[in-house]
């Protein structure tokens, strides 16, 4: 399949980031996925979408900043030490390394010079405001939202995909629909555009590779390929957990909590991943959760 950057313009958006209040800058893939379930589910086609997610062929990346040009995650545990100019003096050194903790996305051509100890400022891409609302009809009802917008005109987020005609009709419909929290208050719609990939980074995208590799999507290795996933690796853990709900029941129940290498995670060698059904105990239908990666090459 032909991979394809499918830009995303938010006006406003609520990414939840752990409580109501918070709103993050970008989403994972898990989150789009879900989304992307459901309007399956409306079309009559979610046989369809599961198995083309569940191929080989498919991958998936969670959301990036577009600013330009893409962004990509800085990778984690890089660059190494010694890649620091080390005739500069302490002080100077201690402010470059804060810079660089502080680094959350780079533009996709600078990650190269990043790599070899260059630092890279960061930039703003959205800012977060609390909205209070109050729910209709309630006395005393009110409360807060945590809202994403983007921090200038021509921001916006963006993800990888492979294409197919499936993918780009439920990306379409789900554009109307909206992605995130709160949608009924309308958050979270967007205007969808399908673009080429810049062909240097196209060209560093893998799903199969024996070396030094970031993982463009929050992911989780099969049992099987854990032990190798794990060597050399340096990354970070993200939990996914929530809710999960069903026409079938009047009560929601809490889905099984799964742990997850965060985007940015680096890897001396790439795995395949899994879409894991994290449904609670005794629920009526499967709960997905895309943990399936797509991988940037860090070496030449």
């Amino acid at each position: 399949m032909t991979y394809k950057l499918y830009q995303l313009q938010f006006d406003s958006a609520h990414f939840g980031g752990g409580s109501l209040e918070l709103s993050e800058l970008t989403f994972s893939a898990d989150r789009l996925f879900s989304a992307l379930v459901l309007e399956a589910k409306k079309s009559n086609r979610l046989d369809q979408w599961m198995e083309l997610a569940q191929s080989d062929a498919f991958a998936l990346t969670d959301a990036f900043p577009y600013n330009l040009a893409p962004f990509l995650p800085k990778p984690i545990g890089f660059p190494s030490y010694e890649k620091f100019d080390q005739t500069k003096d302490a002080v100077t050194l201690r402010q470059e390394a804060k810079k660089t903790k502080k680094l959350d996305f780079m533009e996709y051509d600078f990650l190269a010079d990043f790599l070899e100890g260059d630092i890279i400022e960061s930039e703003k891409h959205s800012e977060q405001f609390i909205v209070t609302k109050n729910r209709p009809h309630v006395d005393g009802a009110l409360y807060q939202v945590g809202v994403t917008v983007p921090s200038s005109e021509g921001i916006s987020l963006y993800i990888i995909a492979s294409q197919s005609n499936l993918f780009d009709d439920l990306m379409t419909s789900l554009q109307f629909s909206g992605l995130g929290g709160k949608r009924t208050s309308g958050y979270g719609r967007f205007d969808l555009k399908i673009l080429d990939l810049p062909s240097e980074l196209e060209a560093r995208l893998t799903n199969d590779h024996p070396g030094l590799v970031m993982a463009l999507t929050t992911s989780l290795p099969f049992d099987d390929e854990l032990e190798k996933a794990m060597t050399g690796a340096k990354y970070l853990l993200k939990k996914s957990s929530g809710f999960a709900f069903s026409q079938d029941l009047e009560e929601n129940f809490r889905k099984q909590d799964l742990y997850k290498f965060k985007a940015g995670s680096t890897f001396q060698q790439t795995f395949k991943g899994q879409i894991v059904d994290v449904r609670p105990n005794d629920f009526p239908h499967p709960v997905w959760n895309y943990a399936k990666p797509l991988f940037y090459r860090l070496e030449d």
